[in-house]
């Protein structure tokens, strides 16, 4: 804790700006105040997540915590096989976030009726049984998200990740790679489901065998059919969202793929009006706001633990 508060106080010189600088001690405070193992319960102390769980007759083991933010925990478990699941588990980890654990709880259920309903498609990883109120578990896929393959890029060949000379280097990515994932994120639509969340590479997968998978389905929205006039403006929502889910595809094929982008999908990589005022009105306002706490390109780690990676460790291994 004395470290911490240590490196937290140093940064005031290499931040200077008094509203980052504010903002960097409260957001440090807080996760100080979180970042715990243990949390108490019934006046003892009681771990946060287990060190082993049960599922379908098999012992899994905690292994590593793959993401761990205010909102959640993933957690990987492998059995002896090394067959492996991720426990997601929802929280508002910061100060008094625990008064705020019914809302965890009704988020937590929320996204596992939502991952129900594309649980059998492919490009899904497969879905697993509930953890208490705030939790369930996937199947994890083995491989490298989109976050990691952009930052491994970076640092092999220095050259930023969606010029067209990047079209020369070798990556993981098979040439049909976006295809698969346009099936994929098809069928999502087809289920009546914007997955929303299209804009995070971290939420993308590249497995070992050069699949594509996705994950995260908190913040989706499902919009079923309905009838009459409500049903007409739904549907046109409806459309109006699909098309934002698919720019976001196609502007990660820019990114990693801008050789192979076709007329068409040029275009479905333009920014939509809709997407211009939500990113004016909107989105610029909250990425201030979040640059301050979340790095660019830290995928959602804190600045002081993103810093700290950077400084004692490479990114990619």
């Amino acid at each position: 804790m004395g470290q911490a508060w240590g490196r937290l106080c140093e940064s005031k010189d290499e931040n200077p700006g008094h509203l980052r600088y504010i903002v960097q001690i409260f957001t440090g405070l807080l996760h100080l105040a979180r970042n715990r193992e243990f949390e108490v319960s019934a006046g003892s102390l009681m771990p946060v997540y287990p060190s082993h769980v049960m599922i379908e007759g098999q012992l899994y083991a905690f292994q590593r915590i793959l993401k761990d933010d205010f909102f959640s925990r993933n957690l990987l478990y492998k059995n002896q096989a090394n067959e492996g699941y991720v426990l997601k588990l929802s929280d508002f980890r910061f100060v008094l976030g625990w008064l705020f654990r019914p809302l965890t709880g009704w988020i937590s259920r929320r996204e596992y009726r939502i991952y129900q309903k594309v649980a059998d498609l492919p490009g899904i990883p497969a879905l697993g049984p509930r953890y208490g109120k705030r939790g369930y578990f996937h199947r994890f896929i083995e491989g490298h998200t989109l976050h990691e393959i952009e930052r491994r890029i970076q640092d092999q060949y220095h050259v930023v990740v969606g010029d067209p000379v990047i079209a020369k280097y070798a990556s993981s990515l098979a040439p049909d790679f976006f295809d698969q994932l346009r099936v994929t994120i098809e069928s999502v639509h087809r289920r009546r489901i914007f997955y929303a969340d299209l804009n995070k590479r971290g939420n993308i997968i590249c497995s070992m065998e050069g699949k594509p998978y996705l994950i995260d389905f908190q913040i989706c929205l499902p919009l079923p059919v309905r009838q009459g006039w409500v049903g007409t403006l739904t549907e046109k929502i409806f459309q109006r969202l699909i098309r934002e889910d698919l720019y976001h595809l196609y502007k990660h094929k820019h990114t990693f793929q801008p050789q192979m982008l076709s007329e068409k999908e040029q275009q479905l990589a333009q920014r939509s009006n809709l997407n211009r005022r939500y990113r004016r009105y909107l989105w610029r306002p909250y990425i201030v706001l979040k640059r301050l706490i979340y790095p660019h390109g830290s995928n959602e780690t804190i600045w002081y633990k993103w810093k700290k990676e950077k400084d004692q460790s490479p990114r990619m291994s």
